[in-house]
């Protein structure tokens, strides 16, 4: 974001963030003024650079491909008797229903 080298110092830091701010100031560029924001926080500070450091030595481990279970999308005589069993059960419902009324 800040187009830094993975050593800057402090004072490289804030002259970067200080270019990115004249750039994209915040009254014409709200959301990329955050971007610039937080990611200059989060190099100022040195906990927080710490993990940043961290991270770039050894990403995260990717994602595994997750297996997505296989569905059977066949019509099946079966599947149309049961359809039709369940629509004759509820139009037998709604028609009783509607006598003791």
């Amino acid at each position: 974001m800040l187009d830094l080298d993975h050593q800057a110092d402090e004072a490289a830091i804030k002259r970067a963030y200080f270019q990115m701010v004249r750039r994209f100031p915040p009254e014409r560029e709200p959301e990329k003024f955050r971007e610039i924001r937080t990611a200059y926080e989060q190099l100022n500070d040195p906990d927080r650079r710490a993990v940043i450091d961290l991270f770039l030595l050894q990403p995260p481990p990717p994602m595994p491909n997750r297996r997505r279970p296989k569905y059977d999308l066949d019509v099946h005589i079966e599947d149309l008797i049961l359809l039709a069993a369940e629509a004759a059960a509820s139009a037998m419902q709604d028609d009783f229903r509607e006598v003791q009324r």
